[in-house]
């Protein structure tokens, strides 16, 4: 990571090398201050007078308003530099994350996420603002007072030069304890986190099944054993805080030691000897700085590691294929195979599937026959195992992500609105619609009459989720949305599944209106959705069990038709 970070930008590394400057000029007032107090004390013990000591008197005391005004300023670019870092960050992360799609996301948590997207990058700021650039000041600035203490003394300056040797043999040391540690306490955090989110999401559910104090046990617990993870952290930390301690106070007493026999013997000046007094310690003061950075930092190494593990994470690949389109586009799935990760099933076996230009297929079957997979893979939220699919023959995976995604719109049973307004959640699809376009689209959609009689039109604030909004209403916005983006494929993912019997007529002639024109796959669990399709599509275990118009299957007495009997006996 000390490399990776400066490697993010030219910006940011401008910001470092300037943070690092600054504190090497700390540190230069610092070592000018005590070769002027070392002078100043020998002319003093030499019987000199007051007037032998005014100008380094001066000096020092303009070395301290330069050091001062230093510290004042390091404050504030630190937190600058920090915030070019984080921004840069979120930006990378946000970029891959949209890339990676739903594929990756599904794989964690959401707490957990959210704890990496936003603590993992907020947590940086003590590392990118001191410890990143204590390195490099600390080695730098240990590296030079080490070499003017040779010229004053080579026995000396090898014993100073030993001791800041031995000083990154400390953290070595540790480091497999700590970074076996830093990984329980950030699996511990993530966990408590996303338990605790979780519970915050389900409170009516366990307010409604008298299960919150259980839960509060439970959480209870988890916060008990991250407490122990985080104890037995810092008593890692405190020992490496304890040992680089002992080796600065080591050092400066074997150095002042072998200087003060070297005195006596007569090898030593005084001067000499108050120089190589109060510089020992400025040797070490940088390298004591950057051991308080680290100490100060450690928390953020793991929530990095994870920023980074995403960063890292392999991408899509991407082809650069054009398609051209006249009219509506064909779609196929040749063979195609899908197993979901820690699944043994595939969850698509061997699906073969043509839809001809501007046909309406519908896809059926019992949950968890596949019929989800199959436009997940159109999108390319995952790619086949084996097998191929294809838009007007064109294999997806040679498509650029955009070009593929801005092809298909999709209408789903879990209809997402952001918290923001009526009109910024249509924009969505295409942000330089016009106000009669929007308003085209929701009457299209049957949405208008409602979306006018909220308090403030489509300015009106829809809540988190959409929560304000009834599920048919949201559901009518997520039409209007697609026929705003008019992409020539649509898939309708169960589009009516939120929607009572009153609003289905409504809604299903919108949704007759939608797909007029476009490639269309319908997955449905209401049969009664689908009787407009030109095809019926029967999935069962990843497989085409029946196919064909639905009147014809209806009069078959195959899978559809006892699909349709148990729903229709269900419904009685």
């Amino acid at each position: 990571m000390i490399r990776r970070l400066p490697a993010l930008s030219p910006s940011v590394r401008w910001r470092l090398a300037g943070l690092v400057l600054l504190l090497l000029s700390i540190t230069a007032t610092y070592v000018g201050q005590g070769v002027l107090i070392a002078q100043a004390l020998a002319r003093v013990f030499a019987g000199q007078g007051a007037d032998a000591i005014v100008w380094p008197v001066v000096a020092v005391a303009a070395l301290q308003l330069v050091r001062s005004a230093a510290l004042a300023v390091r404050e504030p670019v630190a937190l600058r530099t920090s915030a070019a870092v984080k921004a840069e960050l979120r930006r990378r992360l946000t970029g891959k994350l949209l890339l990676l799609g739903p594929a990756h996301a599904q794989r964690a948590r959401t707490g957990a996420a959210q704890t990496t997207l936003v603590d993992g990058i907020e947590t940086a700021d003590a590392y990118i603002g001191r410890f990143l650039p204590q390195v490099a000041a600390s080695v730098i600035a240990a590296v030079a007072v080490t070499a003017y203490l040779f010229t004053l003394d080579p026995l000396v300056g090898g014993v100073v030069l030993a001791c800041a040797l031995l000083l990154p043999a400390v953290p070595l040391l540790s480091d497999r304890v700590l970074r076996d540690r830093n990984a329980a306490w950030l699996r511990g955090y993530k966990g408590l986190y996303a338990e605790n989110l979780d519970a915050l999401q389900g409170m009516a559910t366990l307010k409604a099944f008298n299960a919150s104090g259980r839960r509060g046990a439970e959480l209870a617990r988890l916060a008990e054993r991250f407490c122990r993870d985080s104890i037995r952290l810092m008593a890692v930390v405190v020992g490496y805080v304890g040992g680089v301690a002992f080796v600065i106070g080591l050092g400066t007493a074997v150095a002042l030691g072998a200087a003060a026999l070297r005195l006596a013997a007569g090898e030593l000046t005084v001067t000499e000897l108050l120089i190589i007094l109060l510089l020992t310690a400025e040797c070490f003061r940088p390298l004591k700085e950057l051991e308080s950075a680290y100490h100060s930092s450690h928390s953020a190494v793991p929530s990095l590691k994870a920023v980074f593990e995403i960063l890292d994470a392999p991408e899509p690949s991407q082809g650069e294929a054009r398609i051209d389109l006249d009219g509506p586009p064909s779609v196929a799935f040749d063979e195609v195979t899908f197993t979901y990760r820690e699944r043994d099933r595939p969850a698509l076996d061997r699906f073969t599937l043509d839809l001809a230009p501007g046909e309406r297929v519908a896809l059926v079957g019992r949950s968890g026959a596949g019929k989800t997979t199959v436009a997940s893979l159109l999108l390319r939220f995952f790619d086949p195992d084996a097998g191929r699919v294809t838009v007007n023959g064109v294999d997806v995976r040679d498509l650029p992500l955009d070009r593929l995604r801005a092809l298909v719109a999709i209408v789903s049973q879990d209809t997402y609105l952001f918290h923001g307004t009526v009109r910024r959640n249509l924009a969505l699809a295409r942000p330089d619609a016009t106000d009669d376009e929007l308003e085209a689209a929701a009457r299209a959609a049957q949405a208008h009459d409602f979306i006018a009689a909220l308090p403030d039109g489509y300015d009106t604030v829809v809540g988190e989720r959409g929560l304000k909004l009834s599920g048919g209403e949201r559901q009518r916005i997520a039409i209007a949305r697609a026929l705003l983006k008019d992409a020539p494929i649509l898939v309708l993912d169960e589009a009516t599944s939120s929607v009572d019997a009153a609003n289905e007529s409504a809604i299903q002639h919108a949704l007759d209106t939608l797909s007029g024109g476009r490639t269309t796959l319908m997955i449905a669990h209401r049969l009664s959705t689908v009787r407009a399709a030109d095809r019926v599509i029967v999935m069962a275990d990843g497989r085409i069990a029946e196919a064909g118009p639905p009147a014809e299957l209806l009069a078959g007495q195959g899978a559809y038709a006892r699909l349709v009997a148990a729903q229709n006996g269900a419904a009685r």
